[in-house]
């Protein structure tokens, strides 16, 4: 004979273990400041030894909001964007809500709104959104339909954003080279589009000028180790001199280290190399990885509290939060030969 599943402990079996009426379970339950610090300690302790399971749409009702964010993400197959997803669902937690994903194949415009549509047909409070290129179009189109913020866009949008320097950790990077003697800087970017690889190219460009070196010519990859390695492959090829890389990330800085060992160049004793966005095997590698650190936990912190803001109070005004990276010594780098 089967089992029986357990009845679902309710709200009123809480009222009765805790000695109060479910309308004070409700109130603790809903963060309601109107409740005796000694009777919510002994409701808080009922909902634990009875392993209660408040049901969101019995607080929605009372809240009246949902308890569900959503976040679009595109991009998350590579490290920085994973992060920030991981951190931001974290931080939400924390914050008493649920997320629901929308991962993007494609980052274009109608893709990210009807995903937010989607979103909104599931009542959510707000959203998060990962925008890694131009997002002023999606601001515009999502006018006041729902309150967001976006996490790594570009400060100009009519909007909240949360970001990290990326330009800064560039900059960083590069004075840390120049600081080591050298002169000849290749940088290996991420793909154009992303604004976080344009921004890193502009801030190692604006070093560079400001120390009256010449900028070499720009070679690109699609963030993996396959194409850094094969972007280091053709600036060899075309006999191009440096004697460091800066690397758009930390996996294509991997594939920079193994073509530099093919073709018998030593790092750092000969051509030094700098990573971006210090990945747990970035200390690891051979050598270890000088990268630029992002401190994503605080980034997941920081949005959802913009965020909770901006659901709290839908007039608020936007606001631009941006963080500092900083850089990492490892083994990777060393002062130029010969200075």
């Amino acid at each position: 004979m089967a089992k029986s599943s357990p009845t679902a402990v309710t709200i009123h079996d809480v009222a009765r273990h805790s000695g109060v009426s479910y309308q004070t379970v409700s109130r603790v339950v809903n963060n309601h400041i109107s409740v005796a610090a000694a009777t919510r300690e002994r409701v808080l302790q009922a909902i634990q030894e009875l392993n209660y399971r408040p049901s969101l749409l019995a607080k929605s009702l009372v809240s009246k909001r949902s308890g569900l964010l959503g976040v679009v993400a595109y991009g998350t197959e590579q490290y920085g964007p994973s992060q920030v997803v991981q951190n931001v669902e974290r931080c939400a937690r924390k914050h008493g809500y649920e997320v629901i994903l929308v991962t993007l194949r494609e980052f274009k415009e109608d893709e990210m709104l009807n995903a937010v549509g989607r979103l909104q047909q599931f009542g959510v409070d707000g959203v998060v959104l990962l925008a890694p290129y131009d997002a002023h179009d999606i601001v515009r189109g999502l006018g006041h339909q729902v309150p967001f913020i976006l996490v790594d866009a570009t400060a100009d949008v009519d909007g909240t954003t949360v970001s990290i320097d990326q330009s800064e950790g560039a900059v960083i990077a590069t004075e840390h080279l120049i600081s080591l003697g050298h002169r000849d800087i290749l940088h290996i970017s991420g793909p154009r589009e992303w604004s976080d690889a344009e921004l890193r190219h502009q801030g190692y460009v604006q070093t560079l000028e400001r120390h009256g070196l010449s900028v070499l010519p720009r070679h690109e990859g699609d963030w993996s180790p396959g194409s850094g390695f094969a972007a280091t492959r053709r600036a060899l090829d075309a006999g191009l001199s440096f004697t460091a890389v800066l690397a758009g990330n930390d996996q294509m800085a991997l594939g920079v280290l193994t073509a530099l060992k093919g073709a018998g160049l030593n790092v750092p004793a000969q051509v030094s190399v700098v990573g971006f966005d210090d990945t747990p095997e970035a200390a690891y590698y051979d050598p270890p990885l000088t990268t630029v650190v992002q401190d994503f936990s605080l980034l997941g912190r920081k949005s959802l509290d913009e965020l909770l803001r901006l659901i709290e109070n839908p007039n608020a005004h936007s606001r631009h939060v941006v963080f500092q990276p900083q850089l990492i010594l490892r083994g990777s780098t060393g002062r130029r030969s010969g200075s």
